[in-house]
Order: C-alpha cells, then structure tokens, then sequence
C-alpha cells in the first residue's frame, strides 16, 4: 500500500523516497469550503490502510483570514505533526510566499497557477494546477463552486501520491451522507468526484511532459 514515491530534485541527481511517511500542509482561508476536502484526502489515505492524522493549525475563526491543515501520514502510527512539511498546497494568495520560502528544500508544491510560485524559488518541485479553470468547467453553479475548486487539489495530490480514485470518491461519498444513511447533496458529490478525476488527468499529463524532458 504505497502512497508516495517523490523524486528528490537534490543536486547529487539521488533519488530520495517518501513511502507511507510524510506530511501534507493546506494553507487557505477560513470560510472557503477546504474542511470538506481535507476530510476526504485524510478518508482517501486512511482507506488504503494507512494511519493518518489531521489538525488545524492557527485555525481562524473569521471568514477570510489564513487557516492551516496539516495531514500527517505514518506506517509506524505516528500521529504528531512533523516539523518538516513534505507537500505543500498552497490556496492562499495572501501566505503563499511565505509559505513557500519556509519549506525545506525538494518540498513539493502544489500551487494555483496565477500565483507564479515557481518564480520564488529553485529547489523546490512545482506543480501549477489550474484550480479556477478546471472548477468553471465542471460546474456552473457559483454556490458549488468553491467547493469543486477545493476538491481540485484533492485529485491533484491523489494522483502524484498514486491515491486510487476510488478511494477519493468513496470518501467523497462518506463526506455527503450524513449520520442517518440517506444521501444528500449529490450534485455537490458527482460535481466533486467529476473535479477530482478532472485534476488527476491534468497532473497525470503534466508530469508525463516533465518526464519526457
């Protein structure tokens, strides 16, 4: 049950891997939706076997200001949030630099593409993922669509972490059914599950490109 395998970008030209062991931090802002999509990336991991943990770090409660979420993934069952952070995914416009000139080098980030992060640093692995475009393109209500845009990452960080997309949507599904058993929201559920399989095929295809290089 292997979830990540990220080449290291270390100037030996090494391969260095991160197998069932590392941390994922969301940075966002209160108010946006991203509660839901970090529940279902943790739901995606935790259903290949592997323990996994979440917390809100400096969680704010007014709409609009930085909330961070780590994920902390660990074949030995650690639960505590690492100090390094291996994934960064970056959707706040306000604390993406600093955040990014705080990882450690090799980190990998994922970012929204009108940010031009990669611009900031050069030891660090980029990802421009389209968020906003490819949400317009799934859905047209505006009121489900900062929650497609969320789940965009989601399906960007399953398929660099080889997550099954089964898994993703049966968390997504678990994620719209409340506690009774009857199933709610299944616009937002099939919009959701259409975003993150959309999100894969393009991170599928740009690191086939970076590949060829």
């Amino acid at each position: 049950m292997k979830v990540a395998e990220i080449e290291s970008k270390n100037r030996d030209s090494e391969r260095v891997e991160i197998v069932n062991d590392f941390s994922i931090q969301v940075a966002t802002v209160n108010g946006s939706g991203s509660q839901s999509s970090n529940n279902v990336l943790m739901k995606s991991i935790f259903h290949m076997g592997i323990p996994v943990s979440g917390k809100n770090l400096f969680p704010s409660n007014i709409a609009g200001l930085p909330t961070w979420f780590t994920i902390r993934a660990s074949r030995d069952g650690f639960i505590a949030r690492k100090k390094e952070v291996d994934v960064l995914i970056a959707m706040n416009r306000g604390t993406a630099s600093e955040d990014v000139k705080e990882l450690e080098p090799d980190s990998v980030v994922l970012y929204d593409e009108k940010l031009k992060l990669s611009d900031l640093r050069d030891d660090l692995i980029y990802y421009p993922i389209p968020f906003t475009q490819l949400a317009q393109e799934i859905v047209e209500d505006s009121r489900l669509r900062k929650l497609v845009t969320n789940m965009v990452y989601v399906g960007s960080i399953a398929e660099l972490l080889a997550i099954p997309m089964s898994n993703v949507e049966e968390a997504i599904a678990d994620t719209s059914r409340p506690s009774d058993g009857h199933s709610v929201a299944s616009g937002a559920s099939t919009s959701s599950s259409r975003a993150a399989s959309a999100a894969a095929t393009s991170v599928s295809a740009a690191t086939s490109v970076r590949s060829a290089r």
